[in-house]
């Protein structure tokens, strides 16, 4: 049963890293561009994609709880296959929308499904403990594969677009292996005479029971949400920021590239982290930390913004193994995917709200003053939850 065990996670490493070979990551823009969309329209069609991340993320997570991660990963596979095709033969506005639409599904069915089958494997052997190294180098693959991705699909690029979104077709083909192989743990089983929307609707309830009883995950998602929604926006603008002071688009690609490389790295550490500290000491002093390199982010000669901004996401990269297991111990196995599927369409929703707002203060006020308006929110939150539940949990 344990070799069982090591052969399960072994195949999840396998599907996370095939999974992950979108060789558009760092182009699709540019490829929609070529194609004759403006500014205007590709924003439209990246709005589409959170919009169906918003609105199927939760349905989803309770598919992959109801009827099974596999069959959830399964479902997600197939329709990055199909967002490969689309983009492949999509030459109209409204078809990319919907290529990008069936994009934010894909990612809707994977979302959670993988971690909870991991932790689920683990807690058949009663190896719970074993999480955060496993989502740890489950993570590195992922950031390591993104890298792999990035890399092939430029020099994929330079030869035809078509070899970019073929090559995610055989790939997502190949992914399909690994996921015939997997091992489903045993679950707690649920009543089943009942329909599927009464069934669904007594996940939302459970999902939001979780977080009613649980008040000491509160400040711990607050500050995870957030962060991971300010570093996605500094991500996404920071190449046009990056841009305007200075660096050439090649400097551009290798900041990025160093920022997905290091990030392998701390998610294979994580777990030694964990053993350390406690989970709230690593949660406020770690916002704390992210707070100080993003005041040096907005203020800092040029060399100094480009380290303030690899140290955030990797400081984001480090805590999201150790905020995942944290979580994941809450939880009963019928209810995990849900219950992070609620944490993800929160994700996305504030995502949806900060991008567009973070544009036009870029607009009005400039990048700096927009950056500081940011961080202003990140403090707020922390000083309202995070000082309180700092004293009440003495770390």
């Amino acid at each position: 049963m344990q070799r069982n065990m090591k052969t399960n996670i072994r195949f999840i490493y396998l599907y996370i890293f095939f999974a992950q070979l979108f060789f558009d990551r760092a182009l699709w823009v540019i490829y929609l561009s070529d194609s004759g969309l403006s500014m205007t329209q590709i924003g439209i069609v990246e709005a589409l994609m959170h919009v169906a991340v918003v609105l199927f993320e939760i349905p989803t997570g309770m598919i992959a709880d109801l009827y099974g991660r596999k069959v959830s990963l399964l479902i997600g596979n197939v329709l990055s296959i199909g967002y490969g095709g689309l983009m492949l033969v999509s030459d109209s506005f409204s078809l990319f929308g919907v290529a990008l639409m069936t994009l934010g599904l894909c990612m809707t069915f994977q979302s959670g499904a993988e971690e909870a089958l991991a932790y689920d494997t683990l807690k058949e052997q009663g190896q719970e403990h074993q999480y955060t190294r496993v989502f740890g180098n489950m993570t590195a693959l992922a950031l390591l594969s993104l890298s792999v991705a990035k890399l092939a699909g430029g020099w994929m690029a330079e030869i035809s677009w078509e070899l970019v979104y073929g090559a995610i077709v055989v790939v997502h083909v190949i992914a399909l292996v690994p996921i015939f192989f997997l091992h489903e743990p045993e679950r707690e089983k649920k009543e089943t005479n009942v329909n599927w929307i009464k069934q669904w609707r007594g996940q939302l309830k459970e999902g939001a029971a979780i977080w009613r009883n649980n008040p000491t995950i509160h400040i711990p998602i607050a500050f995870f949400v957030m962060v991971v929604t300010s570093i996605v926006i500094l991500t996404f603008y920071g190449q046009e920021y990056f841009t305007r002071i200075g660096y050439s688009a090649t400097t551009i690609g290798v900041i990025f590239t160093a920022e997905g490389l290091l990030g392998v790295v701390m998610a294979k550490v994580a777990h030694r982290l964990e053993q350390r500290w406690k989970f709230f000491t690593i949660t406020y002093y770690g916002y704390a930390l992210y707070l100080g390199f993003f005041l040096l982010y907005i203020w800092s000669p040029n060399w100094a913004i480009v380290l303030s901004f690899l140290i955030m996401s990797q400081l984001v990269t480090l805590y999201e193994p150790i905020f995942s297991n944290f979580i994941q111990n809450k939880l009963e196995s019928h209810v995990r995917s849900t219950f992070f599927s609620m944490i993800s369409v929160v994700e996305s929703f504030f995502i949806m709200i900060l991008f567009p707002l973070f544009g036009y203060m870029v607009d009005t006020i400039g990048f700096k003053l927009g950056f500081l308006s940011l961080v202003c929110m990140l403090f707020f939150i922390y000083i309202g939850g995070g000082i309180q539940n700092k004293r009440k949990y003495r770390m």
